[in-house]
């Protein structure tokens, strides 16, 4: 979700669903253009981090320490990375430049949905495929009414959110498990960082897979361990499936026989 900071500034949430429409424009002509690019509260996804650390060409470990700090994602004790802004008075985010985004084409999820809020955190039923969004509009934003309007489907082709939003789909399914558990079960620390490593260090993870007992004890096919060794999304998409085999007992990886019995490998610390 993408929040400014300002106590005083008014956000005023209004739900929607992919029919609904809305009147909405970014423009460098607005005197508001940027505004939105300081104090922000940027969480970053999966698809997000990928997509960035490849742009600058960035190890995941090396992304994550200059540009994000650790947040946690609402209503769950699952970490998350926070975009780190800059320790200017503003607070400006760090990639905004005098023209305007500098990262515009692989910006982050976040800034793809505004003014909606977030998608991978809509009010989604996990046995339904029913999504609800929500319209933000903050005080400083002069973009409302003005432009064209779109439906919420037609502003996600637009900004080039569908393909982000499939690639985070097993990221939003973890989260949304997560939730259901309700407040009261406690996820070890343990799993807290394996859930890190695997949904956000996809660099750390491959070393994981390939350095550790990972492959004697799944079953990762030759055609699949080509692609993970050179295909971050691939990698991403094994994470996920390990993340739910050995959280949430789905079974999406094979445990070779003679060690199903046994303690699946641990993350190191």
């Amino acid at each position: 979700m993408h929040i400014q900071k300002e106590k005083k500034d008014l956000i005023v949430p209004v739900r929607l669903d992919l029919n609904s429409t809305f009147t909405f424009t970014c423009d460098k002509e607005i005197a508001c253009y940027t505004r939105c690019c300081r104090d922000a509260y940027i969480l970053l996804t999966p698809c997000d981090i990928i997509r960035m650390k490849q742009r600058l060409g960035l190890s995941s470990d090396e992304f994550l320490h200059i540009y994000t700090t650790l947040g946690y994602i609402e209503k769950t004790d699952l970490p998350i990375p926070v975009m780190k802004m800059l320790e200017d008075e503003e607070k400006t985010c760090p990639f905004l430049d005098e023209s305007g985004c500098g990262i515009y084409e692989d910006r982050p999820l976040t800034c793809r949905y505004y003014p909606l809020s977030a998608g991978m955190f809509h009010d989604q039923d996990l046995h339904s495929d029913e999504h609800f969004f929500a319209l933000v509009k903050e005080s400083h934003c002069l973009g409302h009414d003005l432009g064209r309007e779109l439906t919420v489907d037609e502003w996600r082709k637009d900004q080039g959110i569908i393909p982000y939003d499939e690639v985070n789909y097993g990221w939003t399914e973890l989260i949304l498990k997560r939730k259901s558990l309700g407040p009261f079960v406690t996820i070890p620390d343990k799993t807290l960082q394996m859930f890190f490593m695997g949904c956000y260090n996809i660099d750390r993870f491959r070393r994981f897979v390939f350095d550790s007992l990972f492959l004697n004890v799944y079953i990762v096919p030759e055609e699949r361990k080509k692609k993970i060794s050179e295909d971050d999304l691939a990698m991403l998409d094994l994470a996920v499936d390990w993340l739910k085999t050995t959280l949430l007992g789905e079974h999406r990886l094979e445990i070779r026989e003679q060690i199903a019995e046994t303690d699946p490998v641990e993350v190191e610390a």
